[in-house]
């Protein structure tokens, strides 16, 4: 599972792929809730603001 800014989905997207082989789901974070997570203040990759949930 990523979370991640624009700039940094598609490197999210090959690491995802690279070791799950299979294509991952993407969610806009502003779009979904989960009852039992929060989602990180910042990008897996850089400091900025994410904005996509990869899973």
């Amino acid at each position: 599972m990523y979370v991640v800014c624009s700039e940094h989905l598609p490197e999210a997207i090959d690491e995802f792929v690279e070791v799950y082989e299979q294509p991952p789901d993407i969610y806009e974070l502003d779009k979904v809730s989960f009852t039992d997570w929060t989602s990180p203040h910042t990008c897996d990759f850089c400091e900025l603001p994410p904005k996509y949930l990869v899973v």
